[in-house]
Parts: C-alpha cells; sequence; structure tokens
C-alpha cells in the first residue's frame, strides 16, 4: 500500500460517515443502518441509507451514493485532495503523502496561517479598538450584532499604530511573507531612518475576509470609511488569492447550495451578509469581478439552479453565453435565471427595509436568464417596424445558436418567434447564421485553423447514457448479488461463479467482489471497494465510479435480508444452462443439413436439457 492509500485508509478510518450525516441533516437509526433526508435533492421522507460497517451511503431516490470522502466532495465543492485534508483535519491526523507539491503545500499552509493571524487581528481591533469606533457605528447601522461580525470574521484596519505589520512581525513573520499573502506593499518613495520600506495594504478599512471552499482565509475585500480612494479594495492575485475562481460566502453557504440545488449570487459582501442574517443562505457574491466561467463551473458542482440577484444589465448575454459554455464543457445543464429585485435595489437595502418577503418572492419568480435577455431585448422595440425587429432577431440569434440542448433551442426559436411575429423559418435561418458565426470565432464549437468544424465530443452531443435500471430484469440475478453482499451463510455450501450471472452488470458486479466474498468471515458483510475516492496519489484527478460500483452500492444498501440462496442458484443455473443451448443451436443452424458435427452438438443439447429438467425438479 502506497502512502497515499494509508492515508486515505486512516483517514476513512477515523472518521464517523453517520456523524457527518447527522452535521448537515436529519438521521434514524434502522436496524442495522440508518436512514436521512438526502442533502442532494429537497425530499421530505428519508430516502438516503447509511452503512456504518461498509462506511458507504446511497440515496434510493436521487441514486448518488458513496464514502465519506464522496459526501465532502458534493457537498462541499472539493477535490478529492481538499476533502482528504478537510477530514484529516478534522481528525487530527497529519497525512505521510501531501496532496501535491510538498514546498507548494508548505507555502500554502504558511500564508494561511499568515491570513487567520489577520483576520484574528482585524476583528480584535473591530471589537474593541477606539479608531474603530465609526466602523462599529457603521455596522450596527446595518443591524449587525457581534455574533454576525464573528460568522464572518469581519474586522477593521488602523489607521494608526499598532498596525498588522507590526504586529505580524513580533510574531516573526517576514516581510516577504506579508508580501506573498497580499497583506503588506513596497512603498515608492524614499524612506526615513528605521524604515524598512513595506507598509499595510489595507487602512482605515473595514474588512471582508474572503475564504476558500476550505474554509480557510485566503484575501480581504477591504470598504474604505472616509478619506480618499477606491470604496473597496481587494487583495491582490497571490499564491492563495484568485478572484477568478472565489467566490465571498461560498464556504458558509456550500451546504444549503447542495440541499437547494440552487445558488444566489448578489452584487457584494453586505448584500451576501443580509440574505444569510435574512436566513437566506444559499448567497455569495464575486470578489469585485465580473461572473465568470470558473465561477459557475464551482457553483454547478453544487447545485444546478444558479439565480442571478444583481443589475440586470449585468446579467445579460455574457452570462447566458457563458454559462451555456459551462454546460456544454461540464455536461451538467445550468439552469441559470435572473431575479428582478423591487425597484432595482440592492439585497441588502431592500432586507433593511424589512421587505425579506419581496426579496425571497423575487428569487422564486427568477427566470431563466436567455428568456430574460430577449424580453430585455424587445422591450420598447417597434415590432412593427422591420428594421427594428430585424436588428432586434439578428442580435438575439446567436444567443439561442449557443444553446447546446436542441430540444431547448427549437423551444426559444418558437418563442422568439412568438414574441417578434416574426416567421420560424426566419427565427432559425437567424440561428443557423449565428452558429455559424460563433463557429468561426471558437464560441460555439471547436474549430481547426482552416475554419473546418471538428466533431462535438461535449457531454451534450454524447450518446444518451442507458438507464440504469435497464440491467433490472433479472430480479434473480440480483438476488442472488445481493446474497454474496450479506455473505449468506447457505452460498458456503453451494458452487458459485460468475457464470451464474448472464445479466453483464450482475456477472461484473461479482466479480468485482468474488475475491474479498470468498475470504470474508461467515457474520460479516462483504465489503464494497468503493472508487470513487481517487487514484492512490492522491494530487491526480480524482475518478468517478462506474456503473457496477454504484449498482453495488445500490443493492446493499435497501436493507432487507435476503432469503434462502439455493432456489436463486438453481435458478441462474438453470438459465445459464439455457443460454449455453440457445449458443450451440445457433451455431448448428449456421452449419449444413449434412455436416458432420451436428450429431455431436446435438447430443450436447440433450444432455444440457436433462440437466435443466433435473435443476426444475430440485425446485418443486
Amino acid at each position: 500500500m502506497v502512502r497515499g492509500d494509508d492515508d486515505r485508509e486512516r483517514v476513512r478510518a477515523a472518521v464517523n460517515l453517520v456523524e457527518q450525516f447527522a452535521a448537515i441533516t436529519k438521521v434514524k437509526r434502522s436496524g442495522r443502518s440508518f436512514t436521512a433526508l438526502c442533502p442532494f435533492h429537497q425530499e421530505k421522507t428519508p430516502s438516503l441509507s447509511i452503512d456504518p460497517a461498509r462506511g458507504l451511503f446511497y440515496c434510493f431516490g436521487c441514486h448518488k451514493g458513496g464514502d465519506v470522502f464522496t459526501l465532502v466532495q458534493e457537498t462541499q465543492g472539493l477535490s478529492f485532495p481538499d476533502a482528504l485534508q478537510a477530514l484529516a483535519r478534522q481528525a487530527g491526523i497529519v497525512l505521510t503523502h501531501r496532496p501535491g507539491d510538498g514546498k507548494r503545500a508548505a507555502e500554502r499552509e504558511r500564508l494561511v496561517d499568515v491570513m487567520r493571524r489577520a483576520v484574528d487581528f482585524y476583528t480584535r481591533r473591530l471589537l474593541s479598538a477606539a479608531d474603530a469606533g465609526p466602523a462599529r457605528a457603521y455596522l450596527r447601522s446595518r443591524g449587525y450584532d457581534r455574533a454576525l461580525i464573528e460568522k464572518f470574521g469581519l474586522g477593521f484596519s488602523p489607521a494608526e499604530e499598532p498596525s498588522l505589520g507590526t504586529e505580524l512581525r513580533s510574531a516573526g513573520v517576514s516581510n516577504s511573507v506579508m508580501e506573498r499573502a497580499g497583506l503588506a506593499v513596497r512603498r515608492g518613495w524614499d524612506r526615513g531612518p528605521g524604515d524598512d520600506g513595506v507598509r499595510d495594504r489595507f487602512w482605515g478599512r473595514i474588512m471582508f475576509p474572503i475564504h476558500d471552499l476550505r474554509g480557510d482565509p485566503v484575501g480581504f475585500g477591504a470598504r474604505l470609511m472616509s478619506g480618499d480612494g477606491p470604496k473597496y479594495l481587494n487583495s491582490p492575485e497571490t499564491p492563495l488569492y484568485r478572484k477568478s475562481r472565489l467566490l465571498y460566502g461560498l464556504h458558509l453557504a456550500r451546504r444549503e447550495i447542495s440541499r437547494s440545488d440552487r445558488a444566489v449570487v448578489v452584487e457584494g459582501y453586505t448584500d451576501v451578509i443580509a440574505m444569510h442574517q435574512a436566513g437566506m443562505e444559499s448567497a455569495v457574491a464575486t470578489c469585485g469581478t465580473a461572473l465568470g466561467e470558473d465561477h459557475l463551473e464551482v457553483l454547478s458542482r453544487l447545485g444546478q439552479r444558479i439565480v442571478l440577484a444583481f443589475d440586470a444589465d449585468r446579467a445579460g448575454s455574457d452570462a447566458v453565453l457563458r454559462g451555456e459554455r459551462v454546460s456544454r464543457r461540464s455536461g451538467r445543464r445550468l439552469d441559470l435565471r435572473v431575479a428582478e429585485l423591487p425597484d432595482g435595489k440592492d439585497p441588502a437595502d431592500l432586507l433593511q427595509e424589512s421587505r425579506l418577503e419581496e426579496v425571497r418572492q423575487a428569487v422564486d419568480d427568477s427566470r431563466p436568464a436567455l428568456q430574460y435577455r430577449m424580453e430585455r431585448r424587445l422591450a420598447g422595440v417597434d415590432l412593427t417596424d422591420p428594421e427594428s425587429r430585424a436588428r432586434a432577431v439578428n442580435e438575439l440569434g446567436p444567443l439561442l445558436a449557443a444553446v447546446a440542448d436542441q430540444a431547448t433551442r427549437a423551444e426559444y426559436e418558437r418563442t422568439l418567434s412568438r414574441m417578434t411575429g416574426a416567421g420560424l423559418s426566419e427565427i432559425q435561418a437567424v440561428v443557423r447564421r449565428g452558429a455559424r458565426g460563433a463557429g468561426r470565432t471558437g464560441r460555439a464549437g471547436r474549430t481547426g485553423r482552416t475554419g473546418t468544424r471538428r466533431p462535438d465530443t461535449s457531454a451534450a452531443s454524447a450518446p444518451r447514457v442507458r438507464d440504469r435500471h435497464a440491467h433490472r430484469g433479472s430480479a434473480v440475478e440480483r438476488e442472488l448479488l445481493k446474497a454474496v453482499l450479506a455473505n449468506h451463510p447457505a452460498l458456503r455450501e453451494l458452487e458459485v461463479d460468475s457464470t451464474l450471472f448472464g445479466q453483464d452488470l450482475y456477472r461484473q458486479a461479482f466479480q468485482q467482489v468474488e475475491a474479498d466474498w470468498r475470504v470474508t468471515p461467515i457474520g460479516q458483510p462483504t465489503p464494497i471497494a468503493w472508487r470513487e475516492e481517487g487514484p492512490s496519489d492522491p494530487s491526480e484527478q480524482e475518478r468517478s465510479p462506474g456503473e457496477v460500483d454504484r449498482e453495488l452500492l445500490a443493492i446493499s444498501a435497501e436493507g432487507s435480508e435476503p432469503g434462502d440462496p439455493r432456489p436463486l442458484v438453481i435458478r441462474c443455473r438453470g438459465a445459464a444452462l439455457r443460454r449455453e443451448m440457445d449458443a450451440i443451436g445457433a451455431r448448428m443452424r449456421s452449419l449444413a443439413a449434412d455436416d458432420p458435427q451436428r450429431p455431436r452438438l446435438l447430443a450436447q443439447v440433450v444432455e444440457l436439457e436433462r440437466r435443466r429438467q433435473e435443476l426444475t425438479g430440485d425446485l418443486r
């Protein structure tokens, strides 16, 4: 076992899967297992089963399943290496194999430690320092109490000594580390005696710590209280802070997003805090930048519906196109929507005016982003004027062309035809031109240098995956596999091998667990080697489980005890004989009537039928 495998197994053994679920949903004991309300989809009756003996779970409603690493990855949007680190930290385990390069990991931990010290320093100054009085008054006017300040780690950067730099240097933090963390900058002017040339980046501002998905502080947004300078100043790009992938408040919102399958993207930090304060805890915000594809990619791993609750003009064409590109690339169809807020106000202002229900209603009534964009573009257009109508249709055509799903695109074409009065064929021609234009610029598909379109290998164009329940036709084979997973003692007296399984799915599933089943002591369930936790080297990309893994998990999670496996084995053996007879019959039909092989093959069929009849008699 390599070090990465050892780390994984130590963490898995130290973490209680039931307790992990209990922290995010309602869990109830049910015999030897537990049931829970599934955190991955909305439901009123528990459909998720937890098997503590195997350390696995499975939901019969949405068919999500896996182990504790799967749970953390899916509910927190983490990669496997990050999930391993998070659980190891929670269990107090020091990993012997650091995910990723050791030097980079050590540097990251050093910078995160400095950022934690900075958050603590700024919060202490906000809560107690005299020069933070105006900042405290401002936050009180927004309805922020101490609990809310501590929840979001809000702080104040002083305009006088002792500064953050002074405190960090006294703790042994070097100027270069402060600079790499984005907390200090070099002076650009002549310095006097004793001046080391480094000053704090933030002065006289309310500090909003920005965390990554692990919950580690990686940067700051800073609001100016008075004086000259930009109203908001963010951390620069650092080894920790990548604003194109960070969303303010996501570390607090991720569980609610996963549970509700919906994220609400608002304009700023105070909007996020106000939404959480009002109980709408799926709110996040970008960190001083436009909502980009990387942001949508991060959110899509947690929930399908993404509601944009900020200025209507910004929730326009760009957001639609980015959402379609992410859907095409990831294979996860995003439901990108726009919430039109009353009076064009920000959520924080509306909530301060006690208009919570209006905000909730706006989010609940959000419309698909493309529909919203179409309505905005056509508002005020004189649709009786051919040129005005043509300009609007030509502008909207490329947006419709970007929609990957053909059925959805066709519905929007009909909608645009109804909205404008233009003929459907006219709309379709414009959309086709839009698709060709996007293809030439690389926006709607992959093109070579000659402009020839390459085959679309996106998930949207891939063959539809067969429904997993199509394999349920052989109920007997499935019951036999359940007996194997339960390690029924009667199986040891019977001849059980892979030839008993005619369905490819069940045969492969048996072959996957056969070796473990044969050595598992009676009274213990056959272990399932769940493989979603990733490869031996956790720094590599995690791999997804296959259909066989999911079927094994679904069968083991059903909870019901298998019956006597003897009649199951007999029926499967009889079916195996029938398959063998059919194969010989097909071979005989391919031979000439006077072929010398026919008598021998016929004798084999007769013998197989005799054995099958004996098995049938055993069932009586």
